[in-house]
């Protein structure tokens, strides 16, 4: 009977140690998984409700139906940010959190508030950024930058100037030189040519080059009646918007000649008169070797005067672009200069050059721009081309 009781007890004692040890990895998973023996039972438990208001949130979302994302260029240099226009539908979205990437890892990243901000690392990069919904929508958008190398001020640096085109035939091919290496150059644009080509002219907008103008149709100014220098400096400079959607801030008067009303009327439009320090003088020689000889004398500061009409002009540009870049020149803009020196460029004032220390004109003023080299007609022939006879007169005149 003893012996009956104590097995009894044994196997009650065995029950017992079971029971706890089960409870207690019963309350450990409990724990665990965030739930208590109240949500299990009740069937107006808190861990029930939470389901529950889960599902009604989830119900109760507004996912976006529409995405688009606006850069305000297609460009960027190394050091700079840029401000994306985000914009979805509808309005009263729940969730508009946005998860970028680029298609080249870590090269670029974005802020909560679409601040684009390029890595140290991207220079000389063509790169495809996508933003994507996280809310379920699975919407993206994605959008190409080409990333130029930051400018340092303390290093040499030209700005290469092309007047008289666009002509798609030559203008096209020099574009491909400066976008292979990254470089910079401002093409001084006629209006009547720009009206012509405008897709030339958009192009060389997107690629990051400035876009200038050189009057609508390449006559001197300091010849004309007032009516006709403010209708011979508007249209050039309505034809350069309606191609790129900007209006020029940089104007290059034809043969380089200027006087006081020509900048008082230049200043009326918003446009500062740009002339050159180094005349290459293709128009003259008409020789890609000469051509190349002489840029490749350009100093630091040197605006250089060019013509991207000509053909023999494309093997010249293929060779002293990368060879400049080798010498350690940076090839920008002409803004791009000025503001690397902290100099301004102001609507009705001229400028020739800019260094480290001072501006000052070149020596000689005599005209260095080709007469009448107009890119073509509408129906696409190029005009006679004269050499200069005109003189570059000065502001004081």
């Amino acid at each position: 009977m003893k012996k009956g009781v104590m097995k009894y007890l044994q196997y009650a004692v065995v029950l017992v140690i079971v029971v706890v040890l089960l409870c207690g990895i019963f309350s450990i998973l409990k724990r665990l998984t965030g739930t208590s023996s109240t949500d299990d039972l009740s069937t107006g438990g808190s861990g029930q409700q939470s389901e529950k208001n889960i599902e009604e949130e989830a119900d109760n979302s507004v996912p976006i139906t529409d995405l688009s994302v606006g850069a305000p260029a297609t460009n960027i240099r190394v050091g700079e940010t840029m401000q994306l226009d985000i914009s979805y539908e509808p309005k009263n979205a729940t969730n508009t959190k946005l998860e970028w990437s680029c298609s080249e890892e870590g090269l670029v990243s974005v802020s909560e508030d679409g601040v684009l901000t390029p890595a140290e690392n991207s220079a000389k990069h063509t790169v495809e950024v996508t933003a994507k919904t996280t809310d379920g929508s699975d919407l993206s958008t994605t959008f190409e930058l080409r990333i130029y190398p930051e400018i340092d001020p303390s290093k040499p640096m030209v700005a290469i100037t092309m007047d008289d085109g666009p002509n798609p035939d030559t203008t096209n091919k020099i574009l491909d030189v400066f976008e292979d290496n990254y470089a910079k150059a401002t093409f001084f644009c006629l209006g009547e040519n720009a009206g012509y080509y405008p897709e030339t002219v958009q192009r060389e907008y997107e690629l990051g080059m400035e876009v200038g103008t050189h009057t609508q149709s390449h006559k001197q100014l300091t010849t004309l009646s007032g009516s006709e220098l403010t209708n011979e400096i508007q249209e050039s400079v309505d034809a350069i918007k309606k191609a790129t959607g900007v209006a020029p801030i940089l104007m290059r008067p034809p043969y380089g000649a200027i006087n006081k009303e020509v900048l008082a009327e230049a200043k009326k439009q918003g446009l500062c008169a740009v002339n050159w320090s180094l005349d290459t003088e293709d128009w003259k020689t008409k020789n890609a070797d000469d051509t190349y000889k002489m840029v490749m004398t350009a100093t630091d500061g040197d605006v250089v005067l060019l013509h991207d009409i000509h053909e023999y002009n494309i093997n010249a540009v293929e060779r002293f672009v990368p060879d400049l870049i080798a010498e350690g020149y940076q090839l920008v803009t002409v803004s791009e200069m000025y503001a690397a020196r902290g100099e301004t460029l102001d609507p009705g004032t001229i400028h020739y050059r800019t260094d480290p220390t001072t501006e000052a004109a070149p020596e000689t003023t005599a005209a260095g721009d080709e007469d009448g080299a107009a890119a073509g007609t509408a129906s696409g022939s190029t005009a006679d081309e004269d050499d200069d006879t005109a003189a570059a007169t000065t502001a004081a005149e």
